[in-house]
């Protein structure tokens, strides 16, 4: 289907109350409708535009990942005027993780705005993809000062305390291992299929310190179960302290 006939099937009420949320979550006044539709379009609509080319928000995620990254970078460089560099680069990924734009993306609930004709379970990334897909959209709207607005604003003004970057921990398991390395301690992750009484839960997780089992946890990915695991060791280890 041609987007623009899309665009033009799609109800004026849908329409009306889709820009009306948008303007609520940016604080800005959308001006192409259009690239604001793509912005939440899957690929699984199979929509192309006149040259036969499939259109889909993958490409404004990508400028808006590039946004983020350098509306961030230069946050940081002014807020922590004595921050070395691994310092500011460490501070950037906790903000632009891909779990944090994820817990942000679904606390947008921009998932409510997903064009597309899949049922399929898409998995916590699809909330950070369109969260960085509707900042590429502001970007190419509103052009760089509205789209750093709304960066500094309503992502990291809403959903980032800059004064706890420092404790903000990105992955327990990657503390857990600097953690045991310092300390030369043996830490190990050992993670195998579940087959349990949940089906959602597909993997299990033993975390070991000196061969010891010391937590274990379930979850329905490997990466997902290791972290959860990470997560319950750290606190049953009091790691905090030790650090």
């Amino acid at each position: 289907m041609n987007f623009f006939n899309h665009i033009l099937k799609s109800s004026d009420k849908k329409n009306a109350v889709f820009f009306s949320r948008l303007k609520k979550i940016t604080e800005l006044n959308p001006v192409s409708k259009e690239v604001y539709q793509r912005a939440f379009t899957h690929r699984s609509s199979n929509l192309k535009d006149d040259d036969g080319n499939l259109i889909n928000f993958e490409r404004l995620e990508f400028l808006g990942d590039s946004m983020l990254s350098i509306v961030v970078s230069a946050l940081l460089f002014e807020k922590f005027p004595n921050a070395k560099e691994g310092t500011l680069t460490k501070y950037r990924a906790k903000i632009v993780s891909r779990e944090n734009l994820n817990s942000i993306g679904k606390n947008l609930n921009l998932i409510d705005f997903l064009d597309t004709e899949s049922k399929i379970n898409f998995g916590d990334n699809i909330h950070g993809n369109l969260l960085e897909a509707l900042v590429g959209a502001v970007y190419i709207d509103r052009g760089f000062k509205k789209c750093q607005y709304f960066i500094l604003k309503k992502i990291v003004g809403d959903y980032v305390d800059l004064d706890q970057l420092q404790h903000m921990i990105l992955s327990y398991k990657g503390l857990l291992l600097e953690w045991g390395q310092k300390n030369k301690k043996i830490v190990q992750f050992k993670t195998a299929n579940d087959q349990g009484l949940d089906p959602k839960f597909n993997y299990s997780t033993g975390v070991y310190l000196n061969d010891k089992l010391i937590v274990k946890a379930r979850e329905i990915s490997k990466k997902k179960s290791e972290e959860k695991a990470a997560r319950r060791a750290y606190h049953a280890m009091n790691i905090k302290s030790k650090i």
